[in-house]
């Protein structure tokens, strides 16, 4: 039993038998495991050899964990958005959760009629707040997101960031041998680097893998035209998140493009740039020699100011908060953070 009592409270749904991002607690005794996303803090410990069920996740994510870790099609079920469904005598709907593609929010509401709603990674949407579902249903556990509950982490929304990335683009664009890198991860911030596409009107280099990843998530193909994975028909190039790191790292990145690009400017977009003290601005600037490197807030979880927008707007019984919690203390004290009148 001893490995029983390590499966953390967010990773279970009161009133069930079913498990949330949980393939580190992997166990004989459940037989319904639910991947929010296709991010690997969510889907650690899932391999090929997943024998203990099925694993139930947007279509998106299915065909990842499908094409990316080898799962077997029959041990993957679809769940649908938007759209009440039943598993196992236990009413759940999904919602987009506004992080990356194929990420889901899934509300449970058990037999027992104690409703969870479990946001998995997410940023809180208009659309969120206009959902009949999360309008109409009365929540007794929120399992929440805590990524940023602090509130030094007030960033801006993702629009306004996007803006300053094409108008930092449009600022440094006068050499025309400058490239512009613009860091990712293996899923997630296409919403940026599609938007610096459309609205610069440039196709933008992304590699044959990252290409056949990005045809996994059912964009559209007036999305799709805007990436190429020929690197000489673009100089904006869309790299891993740590290639552009640090400046030593670009330094040695530089080396491998002297022959066609004699500056680099990169783009570090990730919500972790807004911390301590840090001026609430939609970007910061930084110059050595050839290489200019911004970081810029652009973020796939809620700020703080959004999640007490989200939990107000919830009004739930109960929150256990999913990140940064360490136990009683840790909640107890990000869950007087987001509920108090300040």
């Amino acid at each position: 039993m001893g490995k029983h009592r390590d499966i953390p409270p967010w990773c279970t749904i009161a009133g069930t038998s079913f498990r949330v991002d949980a393939f580190r607690f992997l166990r004989a005794d459940c037989s319904h495991w639910f991947l929010t996303h296709f991010h690997m803090d969510h889907y650690q410990g899932l391999t090929k050899n997943f024998c203990h069920g099925k694993i139930y996740c947007s279509a998106i994510t299915a065909h990842l964990v499908n094409m990316k870790i080898g799962v077997p099609w029959e041990r993957l079920q679809i769940l649908p958005l938007n759209q009440k469904i039943t598993v196992s005598g236990v009413n759940l709907t999904c919602l987009d959760a506004n992080h990356c593609p194929g990420s889901i929010i899934i509300l449970f509401e058990p037999p027992n009629g104690k409703a969870v709603l479990h946001t998995g990674d997410f940023r809180f949407s208009a659309e969120m707040a206009s959902s009949a579902v999360l309008q109409s249903c009365h929540i007794h556990t929120l399992v929440l997101d805590t990524t940023y509950c602090n509130p030094q982490y007030d960033f801006p929304k993702q629009h306004a960031v996007i803006q300053f990335v094409i108008e930092a683009i449009q600022a440094e664009a006068f050499n025309p041998k400058t490239l512009f890198l613009i860091g990712t991860y293996t899923i997630g911030k296409e919403r940026l680097f599609l938007e610096v596409a459309r609205l610069l009107k440039k196709k933008v280099y992304v590699g044959a893998a990252k290409l056949r990843l990005l045809r996994c998530l059912q964009l559209p193909e007036e999305d799709m035209q805007w990436f190429t994975a020929n690197e000489k028909e673009s100089h904006i190039h869309v790299v891993p998140m740590w290639t552009i790191a640090s400046f030593k790292r670009m330094k040695h990145l530089s080396h491998q493009y002297s022959g066609h690009f004699n500056l680099i400017v990169a783009f570090s977009p990730t919500g972790w740039t807004f911390g301590k003290g840090k001026k609430k601005t939609p970007g910061r600037r930084w110059q050595q020699g050839t290489i200019i490197r911004y970081e810029v807030p652009y973020s796939e979880h809620c700020s703080f100011t959004e999640l007490r927008e989200f939990v107000q707007f919830i009004s739930p019984e109960h929150i256990i908060p999913s990140v940064n919690n360490q136990g009683p203390e840790s909640a107890d004290a990000m869950i007087a953070l987001l509920t108090s009148d300040r």
